[in-house]
């Protein structure tokens, strides 16, 4: 790894350590309702309806995917690069008697041997590496036969001035209504940060099916999420409701 990318990589670890405090207070971070949990499941169950699999989740963040899959009886490992981050998803596992296994490490190249887990998962990941490509084709080395990588993700900024101004009203919105910043929370990428990732608004969906196609995977299947979408916007002030109208999929492909 080159110095350069060690940069990148301490000043994103850096950003998700100061969000980590207020992470799970948004709408899309942290599962905010019974009806976004009863969702993600039935959403998870039509991607791998197999019990007990061994779960690798890259970029597990404050670890509400990993106590969720956990919850729905899968032997879980959660890596991050934020160790804020992880402190929470540490002390949520200790505090529900939830054996999860969470450990600092690179999304791009994962501290483990070849052929270990049965998924590899992340949820709003790719957008924040800086070579999304090589990792998706580590990811593939991790899995066994018939495994699958399974991949939650969008475009938050598309970088056109409409995508522009729906951001700033939604901001303006929830700072009036509201009377709190939405952006306290998120990582507030500064714009050289930003030149330097690929996907820094947003991985579309085209480009991550390339990604899995030329890594090898096949049988390539893009899931609905608009029953999570409408259990999370219940839960939004208004602010974040008008922004969130933009790209938003799970996709996955069998090794």
């Amino acid at each position: 790894m080159s110095s350069s990318e060690i940069q990148i990589k301490e000043m994103v670890a850096y950003k998700w350590d100061l969000a980590s405090g207020t992470f799970d207070t948004h709408a899309g971070h942290g599962i905010q309702s019974q009806k976004e949990r009863d969702a993600w499941k039935r959403a998870f169950l039509k991607v791998f309806p197999e019990k007990s699999l061994k779960i690798l989740d890259v970029g597990c963040g404050t670890g509400e995917l990993s106590l969720l899959f956990a919850e729905m009886g899968h032997e879980v490992t959660g890596i991050d690069i934020s160790g804020q981050m992880l402190k929470i998803a540490k002390a949520k596992a200790e505090s529900c008697g939830t054996e999860i296994i969470f450990r600092e490490g690179d999304a791009e190249n994962p501290p483990f041997d070849t052929s270990s887990f049965d998924i590899v998962f992340s949820r709003h990941l790719l957008w924040t590496l800086p070579n999304p490509k090589t990792a998706v084709e580590n990811w593939n080395k991790l899995l066994r036969k018939n495994g699958k990588v399974v991949i939650i993700d969008g475009v938050w900024d598309s970088g056109t001035l409409e995508s522009r101004i729906r951001r700033n009203a939604g901001v303006l919105l929830t700072l009036l209504l509201e009377r709190k910043d939405p952006r306290k929370g998120h990582s507030d990428y500064s714009d050289e940060l930003k030149a330097r990732l690929p996907h820094s608004g947003g991985a579309p969906l085209e480009k991550v099916k390339e990604y899995l196609s030329n890594s090898g995977f096949e049988n390539i299947q893009v899931f609905d999420l608009k029953e999570v979408k409408a259990a999370q916007k219940e839960k939004m002030p208004l602010g974040e409701r008008v922004v969130r109208s933009y790209q938003y999929y799970l996709i996955c492909g069998r090794k």
